[in-house]
């Protein structure tokens, strides 16, 4: 938080010649602000500090008083009243609140704190092992992985938080795909910033350790408990939440509130998927005072997909910094991310109305003779422990496409953020690099009105609430199947190469450009479509007219008659 530095003060001159102060009061006064520093003209300079329990500089109150007085003028009183409110420091709320200690919770915590807030973080979920125990972190089982892209370790450096992610994370330089008959066939990519691959879990562990090694007198963190309600007074500048005891990491709460508390702030940090459900999604969604409302897009059954994870592990002679992938015939993929220990994270996706691979995927021995026959180029890195924890583990759902459409705020009392406003599947990263981006537009929001949530909240509503549909519009897309997502690929693919000066590259990496925002990426793209559309259409229309003529030529000719 910047300040404004102290300047000195001009004397005042207590005789002065009629002349002098008719000449002095007929002269205009003029206010500027640039960045921190309030100048004054002709009346001198002051410093912040000179405030009185309301905030107001006495000294340029009691001069613009002064000068009023004598020239009548009212608007230089209003005028230096105004600019020693813009000189107070930013407003903040009485109490605030984060429903969830996920990766951006906390990374929306560490930000308050940083701006003199108080925050309370409130998490269903138990307590994290710490980040730097191999032996825990070394178990794929534990969590999924994730990729930090650009967007997200340019916010995560924004508040001096990408070292800590990094500590724990693999680099990781392009990927490994497998060709028909089993070889390996490396791509590597060449980005400005390259892909951070990290367990979800052990990089909500290792911003906690932040938390509560530079943070604790402003941020508490508390696990186990879970937000099961949440009412907004009339005014909608209060909100009260129900606290409730939760068991076994989360999945079951007790039936009695362990306590009620009401905030100036919440802000839902969770996504609205589980058993529950978030309870601030909940209570703004049906809300008749707010505009908010969850809107769910259509989920294609041919696309829906469950998975199970697998531990890989690398022989001597493979690197270590790739995404290993490989898909089969009927649509089942492996996806392997590394991890800092070496182990690679494999996720098997699978139709869930595929029932034969789903039960082969279930027991041991059928387990072992599918990865053989399917994905032997995994099969003899899978461990036959391994295969036995695999086959008797349970399957895991993908959370399905929603926004919030409307608004992302209620009154002065309650907004969202991360995985509630935004909730995509996990195929190209940009759940948690997103929602890292959205703390950044927050505080951005913060800083325009001063820390007023009346002003900063509806702001944050207007900068982010049509990123956030068009970031799951475009992801919608992509899980569409051939039409949807594998033809806009080649056609981009095409054109881009044929006219890079015209067309812009595939959807993909367009989503990664970080200076881009995602309804300038879904614009943009919508452009490039319509344009390809029209030139193939020509070309259509241009051939379908030559055949045409040649037939009336020949016809003319008489050839079909020869």
């Amino acid at each position: 938080m910047r300040y404004a530095p102290r300047l000195p003060i001009q004397p005042i001159q207590t005789k002065r010649s009629a002349t002098t102060t008719a000449s002095r009061s007929e002269e205009r006064l003029v206010v500027l602000k640039k960045k921190s520093i309030i100048k004054t003209a002709r009346l001198g300079s002051f410093s912040s500090v000179d405030v009185d329990g309301t905030g107001l500089n006495i000294y340029l109150i009691q001069r613009a008083s002064s000068v009023v007085a004598r020239s009548n003028t009212a608007m230089v009183l209003s005028m230096m009243i105004a600019a020693a409110e813009e000189d107070k420091d930013e407003a903040k709320a009485e109490s605030s609140v984060i429903v969830g200690a996920g990766p951006t919770g906390l990374v929306t915590a560490i930000m308050l704190a940083r701006r003199g807030w108080n925050v309370r973080v409130l998490e269903k979920r138990n307590k994290p092992e710490k980040a730097n125990n191999a032996d825990v972190w070394g178990d794929p089982q534990r969590s999924y992985n994730i990729g930090l892209s650009a967007r997200g370790q340019l916010a995560l450096q924004k508040y001096d938080l990408l070292d800590v992610a990094t500590e724990y994370a693999k680099r990781v330089k392009g990927r490994c795909d497998f060709d028909k008959d089993g070889n390996p066939v490396e791509k590597l990519v060449q980005k400005k910033f390259d892909t951070q691959v990290i367990q979800r879990d052990r990089l909500v562990a290792a911003l906690l350790e932040e938390v509560e090694s530079n943070y604790a007198d402003s941020v508490t963190v508390e696990h186990g408990v879970a937000v099961n309600s949440c009412t907004f007074s009339e005014s909608g500048d209060k909100a009260t939440l129900e606290i409730f005891e939760c068991k076994e990491d989360g999945d079951y709460c007790d039936t009695k509130a362990k306590e009620t508390i009401e905030t100036s702030l919440v802000i839902g940090a969770e996504g609205n998927a589980g058993k529950r459900g978030s309870a601030v999604i909940r209570a703004m969604d049906e809300s008749k005072m707010c505009k908010t409302k969850m809107v769910k897009l259509k989920e294609r059954i041919e696309s829906t997909r469950v998975y199970k994870i697998i531990p890989i592990e690398l022989p001597d002679g493979f690197r270590t910094d790739l995404n290993y992938s490989s898909r089969t015939g009927k649509g089942v993929a492996m996806e392997c991310l590394p991890t800092k220990e070496g182990l690679l994270v494999g996720v098997l996706l699978v139709k869930p109305t595929d029932e034969e691979t789903c039960l082969k995927l279930s027991d041991p021995k059928k387990l072992r003779e599918y990865l053989d026959s399917d994905f032997p180029m995994f099969s003899k890195m899978v461990s036959d422990e391994n295969v036995e924890k695999v086959a008797k583990s349970k399957f895991s759902g993908l959370p399905n496409f929603q926004y919030a459409g409307g608004a992302l705020h209620l009154g002065s009392c309650a907004g969202l953020i991360g995985d509630a406003i935004h909730t995509v599947k996990p195929y190209f990263g940009m759940g948690v690099n997103s929602a890292f981006e959205d703390v950044t537009v927050l505080e951005e929001c913060i800083e325009n009105a001063k820390g007023d949530s009346k002003i900063f909240l509806p702001l944050y509503s207007k900068k982010r609430a049509a990123d956030a549909k068009a970031l799951v519009e475009i992801s919608h897309g992509f899980d569409g199947g051939f039409l949807t997502f594998v033809l806009p690929l080649i056609l981009d693919s095409i054109f881009h190469r044929i006219a890079p000066w015209l067309f812009m590259p595939n959807t993909i990496q367009m989503l990664q450009k970080d200076d881009w925002s995602f309804v300038r990426t879904s614009r943009r793209k919508r452009f490039d479509r319509t344009l390809q559309v029209s030139i193939l259409a020509s070309i259509f229309a241009g051939s379908v007219s030559l055949v045409m003529m040649l037939v009336k030529f020949l016809w003319s000719k008489k050839f079909f008659l020869a």
